[in-house]
């Protein structure tokens, strides 16, 4: 069971939960525990990471995604599969080879039950929080009526349209969520608040401190993307002069193969489409022995397939910023196509991360100088204008912050809240009834075990009887000493 720390912290007068992934106010005096597996790691992580094997990257990320039933099965994976084992052949245990053999089978008994009993439980309590959060019946920090599920929609249209089929389905949905997306884009810069919905009654508007809270968080954290993009063009200006080089002495055939698979691309209909597409390209690169440069390009595509899109944007989303990384590297590719020497390559690309050092530094100077606006209620609109105006000032093309909408950056940042406060309600609910359920689980493997050992493993069943039977003879008193 994964808890993080909570701390408890006051942020212009509004107490709140503050975790890793941001503050949450608390409303209707609930407790908000809001444990989150979203902490911020520092780069020396970030490089161990890249060097885990596959194996354990994919072991990583599912620890992360898991919930209160994952936890449970895995654990009880663990009791039932890897338990019995050192408790069988334990070099330190002084008792036989049949009694260890007989408390070994324990284990995995015990883990069917708690998957029986204790994740049993937790599904309908999951599900129920689910709905709840959908329908607006769980406080503000969990209510999920401005982005509800995909599972929650669909059932809704479901109802009301029975015949629908499956692609009816999926493009009312999507209809939906986007409409739900919209709105919530429209109130935001139009309305300067954000509507909440709530069960049986009308919809009401975000507490005014709760908003402006979000408002700055929403500022935190992407002062945080562009000192996390200023960090990096320090360590990349070497792999930047590497690809750059390669890009002057390979121009074409660096070129050939982006336009093949750009053309490709567009022929292609789902992510996984491209994924499979792309798994097959690397393969043929280094079946033909490609440079390792080219190869790596085309990995860095490939990844960027593997990275779970927005519900509100979807898959058509992702699929364009794949087909747009290809763009972005066959400009990069025109770029040092008539580029003389190394040297030329060097001082271009010293000019180009200057000029987006020049741009992250004025986006941090800006989004800084809106921290006092948002306490004095400048508007989401008006936000929106100083950075345009800002942007269109100092010419900014390089990536940074600014350069994405404030009220996207804003919803992007409302629904992080949101997921992160509901995950942590659904940890501390799951904890909350497996310990509730533990006394039962106890009590039904007391009770099965011996059954179960008799009925399977009989031998080992009299074995442990008799030793037993043997202890109570042996603590018995002597007919000598009973006679005194």
């Amino acid at each position: 069971m994964k808890v993080e720390k909570i701390n408890l912290t006051n942020h212009n007068g509004a107490s709140k939960l503050r975790v890793t992934s941001g503050m949450q106010t608390s409303t209707r005096n609930f407790v908000n525990p809001n444990f989150t597996g979203s902490v911020l790691q520092s780069d020396l992580v970030k490089d161990l990471q890249k060097m885990m094997p596959r194996t354990i990257k994919v072991t990583n990320r599912l620890a992360q995604s898991m919930g209160e039933i994952q936890n449970i099965v895995i654990n009880s994976l663990g009791t039932g599969l890897v338990a019995p084992i050192f408790i069988k052949y334990n070099p330190l245990s002084k008792t036989d080879e049949d009694t260890r053999t007989y408390s070994a089978w324990r284990q995995p008994i015990s883990a069917v039950l708690a998957v029986a009993t204790q994740a049993s439980m937790v599904a309908p309590f999951n599900n129920l929080i689910n709905w709840m959060s959908n329908t607006g019946n769980l406080p503000d920090p969990y209510n999920k009526t401005n982005f509800q599920s995909d599972s929650y929609i669909r059932d809704l249209i479901h109802k009301t349209n029975p015949n629908f089929n499956k692609e009816q389905l999926d493009r009312a949905v999507a209809k939906e969520k986007t409409k739900q997306y919209n709105e919530l884009l429209e109130n935001l810069k139009n309305k300067n608040t954000i509507y909440i919905k709530q069960y049986n009654a009308p919809s009401k508007k975000m507490d005014s401190t709760t908003y402006k809270n979000l408002l700055l968080e929403t500022i935190e954290d992407m002062l945080k993307d562009d000192n996390d993009k200023e960090t990096n063009c320090k360590k990349t200006s070497e792999k930047r002069k590497i690809r750059s080089e390669f890009f002057r002495q390979h121009n074409d055939n660096a070129k050939s193969v982006l336009n093949d698979i750009k053309s490709n691309l567009e022929s292609l209909n789902n992510v996984r489409d491209y994924k499979d597409y792309l798994s097959a390209k690397i393969k043929a690169l280094k079946s033909e022995n490609a440079d390792a440069e080219l190869i790596k390009m085309v990995k860095e595509i490939k990844e960027r397939a593997n990275i779970k899109p927005p519900e509100e944007s979807g898959e058509k989303a992702l699929m364009k910023e794949i087909r747009d990384k290809v763009s972005k590297m066959l400009k990069h590719a025109d770029t040092y196509a008539k580029a003389i020497s190394e040297e030329d390559v060097s001082n271009h690309v010293e000019k180009s991360l200057e000029a987006k050092k020049n741009a992250l530094e004025i986006s941090k100077k800006t989004l800084e100088s809106l921290k006092n606006k948002i306490n004095e209620g400048i508007t989401v609109k008006d936000i929106e204008k100083l950075i345009a105006d800002k942007v269109k000032e100092n010419n900014i093309t390089e990536d940074c912050s600014i350069k994405t909408p404030f009220s996207i950056r804003v919803i992007e940042k409302y629904k992080s809240n949101i997921e992160s406060s509901l995950d942590g309600y659904k940890r501390f609910t799951g904890l909350i009834v497996s310990l509730a359920v533990l006394p039962i689980t106890c009590c039904l493997l007391n009770w099965i075990y011996p059954i179960f050992m008799d009925a399977v493993f009989p031998n080992l069943s009299n074995k442990k009887h008799d030793n037993e039977a043997s202890a109570l003879v042996a603590k018995a008193p002597k007919t000598e000493e009973a006679s005194r």
